[in-house]
């Protein structure tokens, strides 16, 4: 069974504390924030708080207030990334700032914060808490991070990992030990909860960042090449520039870091990353560290929850062409 399955009725009690939540304020934050929350994403993340303390054998309802207060911190970051980004897709439909506009949806995000810190005061759980909140911190942290090396080709792979580690990788690895906190979890089961959690959040933002330049609109819910025609400085750009000669250089310096794209600028960078076999070496890289995920699981003993945390790393790479 995948973890879906087994979480069945406790994501469904997620379902329904984000309702109870949304529904007991101001009409139009609420419908701003169940635009991208009704419109379910894969929900890995309150998935690896559930699983964590499933494995542990607490089904109560702390659990369950954890797991919502990680997706509203998910869904807060999405709407304030979209209006960074000026995106206009968000999960295949039109993000909450083109429909409502940028102030709105930065206070929606704003609200769902707020909200996600009351439901883990709920739990009682300083511990808990803790961990969720130097993660929401680094989040931030992240994308600060990320907005300095954006339009520079020629960043060094140890900084975009800084910037993936914080934005992406940190929440879910705090979703993951927040859920063996509860569940009063050993040291070892909660450190092995964040590094499962941690290293299968880089694997997802490499895959992620891949995808920009091998998916469709479908699979990804976005646009294909929005990375690209941002400037963002991703995985693939970065390796293809260690690679890269003196006239590939000067293409990425002037599409990347200038923003000067021409029509056909995205296929003449799909065509070197092909040429350097990039989005292989992404892909490997990003496999080594679902590798390292699942090795944390050592600290579980055998259960239905731990062979669907496997099967959830695994598939992680399958999500890209």
């Amino acid at each position: 069974m995948n973890l879906n399955s087994l979480l069945k009725k406790s994501l469904l009690k997620v379902d329904e504390e984000i309702l109870i939540r949304l529904d007991a304020t101001v009409p139009l934050l609420s419908k701003i924030g169940s635009h991208l929350i009704k419109v379910k994403g894969k929900r890995i993340r309150p998935s690896l708080t559930l699983a964590m303390s499933a494995q542990l054998d607490d089904f109560s309802r702390n659990p369950i207030l954890l797991a919502t207060a990680v997706e509203f911190i998910h869904t807060a970051t999405l709407l304030h990334d979209d209006v960074v980004d000026q995106s206009n897709l968000r999960r295949g439909i039109k993000s909450a700032n083109i429909i409502w506009g940028n102030e709105a949806s930065v206070l929606a995000g704003d609200f769902l914060f707020a909200q996600s810190f009351d439901l883990m005061v709920e739990t009682k759980s300083l511990k808990a808490l803790s961990v969720l909140a130097q993660a929401s911190c680094k989040i931030t942290q992240g994308e600060f991070l990320q907005m300095q090396i954006s339009n520079k080709p020629n960043t060094k792979i140890s900084d975009y990992f800084s910037v993936i580690g914080g934005k992406t990788a940190q929440l879910f690895g705090a979703s993951a030990q927040s859920g063996a906190i509860v569940a009063n979890g050993s040291f070892q089961q909660e450190k092995a909860a964040f590094d499962y959690g941690y290293n299968m959040g880089l694997a997802f933002q490499i895959i992620d960042d891949v995808m920009d330049y091998s998916s469709s609109k479908t699979k990804m819910g976005k646009n294909q090449g929005d990375d690209f025609k941002l400037g963002k400085t991703t995985l693939p750009i970065i390796l293809a520039w260690e690679k890269s000669n003196k006239l590939e250089r000067e293409f990425f310096l002037k599409s990347l870091q200038e923003l000067k794209q021409e029509k056909d600028d995205f296929q003449k960078c799909c065509e070197i990353l092909r040429k350097y076999s990039i989005l292989n070496r992404c892909k490997k890289i990003a496999n080594d560290f679902v590798i390292k995920a699942i090795n944390a699981l050592n600290e579980y003993s055998e259960n239905d929850y731990k062979k669907a945390l496997v099967e959830l790393a695994n598939s992680s790479l399958s999500r890209v062409n």
